[in-house]
């Protein structure tokens, strides 16, 4: 069984060839250096960016057989995610093969199944998964595949988007997760300046509020490069125990010891590694996506293809669901 999948849900165009549980290839084209000027993805330049690139990154792919055809149908970005089903309806078309709708949050889900480039059945259920990406901030209650419920989620900016809000104040330029996580590891005071963000009597995140404490700080003193490092290692430090607390409530109210944190953001070495110390493997099974199947990629959508087709959940519908709330998140 030959699987082709295609992710374009925002500034990475993807396209990933599987062969039963093996993956062939898998192509990412980065669009980091056409938005680092505005500081955030800017949703015209994404679209146009994947209609560009996608064609290449088919022929590249050296597709000569297919018997399913996937592709992110949501959420993303409206423009982004209408290329991905222009390109994943002619693949299909040309080679008559089914044509599979696949959820953008579930491939993130699903990419620590993947190792050294083999799809390998890791997951026990039930689980809670805490997504952090550049877009979403969420929590789902995990029954078994293809049954998820989502128990919190961001009220307003995503813990990705707060990283690159925070490096923007800062001028340490986009993307900004990288660029802290680097600054921050240099502080030698590791000072607590900022309080830990917390929406009370619920499973939501918010980080809009700790992004304008740094906004304020940065406007009321002096930052030197000293102060700097000890900003970026106390904004970071805030963020992982606001995501680490609601997490480990979610566990123990569910009473669960198998847990996934997955998304872009957990390439950050400071929030793998306060997880792993909050969730010894002694008691609990964690699984983290290998850091380079963390960020964006067709891998993980053609993970999702491959245990909807075992399961028997494959979504019918191939219609778009766009994530109302993205944008360009250039404007703190």
């Amino acid at each position: 069984m030959i699987l082709i999948a295609i992710e374009t849900s925002c500034d990475e165009s993807g396209i990933c060839v599987i062969k039963d549980n093996r993956i062939l290839s898998n192509l990412v084209y980065s669009q980091i250096d056409s938005h680092k000027k505005y500081g955030g993805v800017v949703p015209e330049i994404a679209s146009r960016e994947h209609s560009d690139k996608i064609a290449k990154l088919i022929i590249d792919s050296k597709i000569k057989k297919v018997d399913y055809v996937g592709f992110t149908r949501g959420p993303g970005l409206k423009g982004s995610l209408l290329i991905g089903k222009i390109a994943a309806m002619t693949i299909s078309n040309y080679f008559d093969a089914k044509l599979i709708g696949i959820n953008h949050l579930e491939g993130h889900l699903l990419s620590v199944e993947i190792k050294d480039d083999k799809i390998e059945k890791k997951l026990k259920f039930p689980l809670i998964a805490l997504i952090i990406s550049g877009g979403h901030s969420e929590l789902w209650y995990v029954e078994n595949y293809g049954k998820y419920s989502v128990m919190g989620s961001t009220r307003d900016d995503a813990v990705g988007e707060a990283f690159d809000k925070v490096a923007k104040i800062l001028n340490l330029g986009y993307p900004g997760g990288p660029a802290i996580e680097k600054i921050a590891s240099k502080s030698l005071r590791r000072n607590k300046i900022f309080s830990v963000p917390e929406v009370k009597d619920s499973f939501d995140y918010s980080f809009s509020g700790i992004k304008t404490q740094v906004a304020y700080y940065v406007r009321d003193n002096k930052v030197t490069l000293s102060k700097k490092k000890d900003i970026c290692y106390s904004f970071q430090d805030s963020v992982s125990k606001s995501l680490i607390k609601k997490l480990k409530l979610a566990v123990e109210k569910y009473r669960v010891n198998n847990i996934v944190v997955c998304g872009g953001v957990i390439a950050n070495s400071y929030i793998r590694n306060m997880i792993m110390e909050t969730f010894p493997l002694n008691k609990f099974n964690v699984f983290l996506p290998q850091k380079n199947y963390s960020s964006d990629n067709a891998a993980m959508i053609g993970v999702s293809m491959l245990r909807a087709i075992e399961h028997n959940y494959e979504d019918e519908s191939i219609e778009i669901e766009p994530d109302l709330k993205a944008g360009s998140n250039s404007e703190i």
